[in-house]
């Protein structure tokens, strides 16, 4: 319950730099008379100005400073909430707006309709319209709740019965289906968007595959090309053996002819120095007849028969000289020939050796494009790394397939927490709840004016109203004194059903200029009773400028003019 205190002001109005203030719990029933512009309203302003920024009638803002010292214009409440105790400051020029709570400053730091906007929510627990239809019931600028439309009359009642959170939680839950429908339209999108990158990866990876049969067909025709080449390779290295080892026959047989030919040699040698010796001795007998060593003739028979002999013997070696060189130039030629095929055999070797080699490279080849043909088709890297990207996509399409299940999962509930939060859902069951009661106090506080209808709201607050002896009547069908009736009741009725929801029960009761409008004499006076009897923790404030109401409470503040500025002026007196 927000039990209101004290309430001060100055340069506010009409009034001066000196504090106006009012004790708002000193005495349980409070007139405030003055003649009319006396500022006797002015704690309205006041009061709605501090607490919501803003005044009670149809003011505006800037033309709430004192049109003659035009400054400083300042406005301070007191109230406690349970056990806290809270003032609130607020001015104009400078501006000024400040929430003490126990004696500390609120946090400022949030912008001025931030603070507003959590003072409301958090301390007061109602707004400007529900302060309204409570607390106040005017007579000019208020407009009562059977004349506000059907939407503004379910706002305050859910205010009344604390009921806005659902409200509250509506809007917060449409901003929760809209995230929802938001996610799940992105996740769509993800989705959509994965498959496309997974039916892309598999034809990359159908093509890498394709590609990769095809690399390796060429490189096993290549090994086909290299075993091709090894072969005949092979069959060369056959056919050179076989020329090698033909050579190698005739070579046995021509191997001793050079040790024969130098054999040969060696006798022609000695054979031609013999036929020299003996061409020596021939030519000595047949030129000379005497011995030169002895000088003695020589004996004709014996020269002759040594011409003879030495002719014989130089036809011999003659003869054997030819036969050698003849055996000699065949030695010779075998053995040029054996020479000509050791070279022929060494180029065999050679060209046998290069075969080899060409055979070593080829499987060297071949055991590489082998080893590259394994790792293509067993240990491929890039589609290793492909199909590991593949994994990766199909697993963050299993991710938000759960994702978006659990996000549609969510959606029903919010649908259903969406059907249950409407204005004909809790909400609804609720006010139904509250209605019989609220109607109740309705009846029984017009009874109390001498109003004899039954006066019923329904779910959606409209009226129905019947007479014992009328047809169905609308508000708007009664006289102005009736209608102000039904708008007491009304106010009246709110009060308790707050007290009783505790909600945003207060002690605070103000009724501006009531007495003086619709209402009869009758009506006046049974208003007047009600207001006597109404609990010990409600306040009454009474503004009004009829002077005969005085004495009938308990204290009388009366705002007078003072050289051109608002004061009030308080008196207690006994009632009658």
């Amino acid at each position: 319950m927000i039990i209101f205190k004290k309430i001060r002001w100055k340069n506010f109005l009409s009034t001066g730099n000196v504090f106006s203030e009012i004790n708002l719990r000193s005495t349980k029933t409070n007139l405030i008379v003055g003649t009319n512009g006396a500022g006797k309203s002015t704690i309205l302003d006041a009061l709605t100005f501090s607490l919501f920024g803003k005044p009670f009638r149809k003011i505006n803002k800037p033309m709430l400073v004192n049109s003659i010292n035009e400054k400083d214009a300042l406005t301070e409440i007191e109230f406690s909430i349970g056990k806290r105790e809270y003032m609130v400051r607020r001015g104009i020029k400078p501006n000024v707006f400040e929430i003490y709570c126990d004696g500390l400053l609120w946090n400022q730091e949030s912008s001025l309709a931030e603070q507003q906007k959590n003072f409301e929510a958090n301390v007061l627990k109602m707004n400007y319209k529900s302060f309204t239809q409570i607390v106040v019931l005017g007579s000019s600028t208020f407009v009562p709740f059977m004349r506000l439309p059907l939407a503004q009359r379910r706002e305050i009642i859910e205010d009344i019965l604390d009921i806005q959170v659902f409200s509250t939680m509506n809007i917060l839950l449409k901003d929760k289906v809209r995230e929802n429908s938001e996610e799940i339209k992105t996740l769509d999108y993800q989705i959509h968007l994965t498959e496309e990158k997974i039916d892309l990866q598999k034809k990359y990876m159908l093509e890498l595959e394709k590609k990769t049969k095809e690399e390796v067909t060429r490189k096993e025709s290549k090994i086909s090309e290299l075993l091709q080449n090894e072969n005949e390779f092979h069959n060369e290295i056959a056919r050179l053996v076989s020329e090698v080892e033909k050579h190698s026959e005739e070579m046995k047989i021509l191997s001793n002819s050079s040790l024969k030919l130098k054999k040969l040699n060696t006798f022609l040698f000695k054979i031609h120095s013999k036929l020299k010796t003996c061409q020596q001795e021939h030519t000595f007998f047949k030129n000379n007849h005497v011995c030169p060593t002895c000088t003695q003739e020589l004996d004709e028979d014996f020269r002759q028969e040594k011409i003879n002999t030495g002719q014989k013997n130089l036809d011999t070696f003659n003869k054997g000289m030819e036969d050698l060189l003849l055996e000699i130039g065949k030695e010779e030629e075998r053995e040029h020939k054996f020479t000509k095929l050791s070279d022929q055999v060494m180029q065999l070797n050679a060209s046998i050796s290069q075969s080899n080699f060409q055979i070593t490279s080829i499987k060297k080849n071949i055991s590489d494009i082998e080893s590259e043909i394994k790792e293509l088709e067993n240990s491929n890297p890039d589609k290793k790394t492909e199909f590991v990207k593949l994994e990766g996509l199909v697993e963050s399409k299993k991710t938000f397939n759960k994702d978006i299940s659990n996000l549609k999962k969510d959606r029903d509930t919010l649908i259903t927490a969406g059907q249950l939060l409407k204005d004909n859902g809790i909400k609804t069951r609720i006010i139904k709840t509250y209605l019989p009661a609220m109607n109740q106090l309705i009846n029984k506080y017009l009874q109390s004016m001498d109003f004899y209808v039954n006066f019923t709201l329904n779910e959606n607050f409209e009226e129905i109203i019947k007479s014992r002896y009328r047809d169905v009547f609308s508000y708007d069908s009664f006289s102005e004194g009736e209608k102000s009736r039904i708008d007491i009741a009304l106010l009246l009725t709110w009060r308790s059903i707050a007290k009783l929801k505790n909600s945003v029960d207060t002690n605070l009761l103000i009724l501006d200029e009531i007495f003086d409008g619709s209402l009869d004499q009758q009506g006046g006076s049974d208003l007047g009773w009600i207001l006597r009897n109404f609990d010990d923790n409600t306040n009454v404030f009474v503004i009004s400028h009829k002077e005969s109401l005085e004495g009938k409470f308990e204290r009388t503040l009366t705002a007078v003019k003072e050289k051109n500025f608002s004061v009030i002026e308080e008196t207690v007196s006994e009632l009658d």
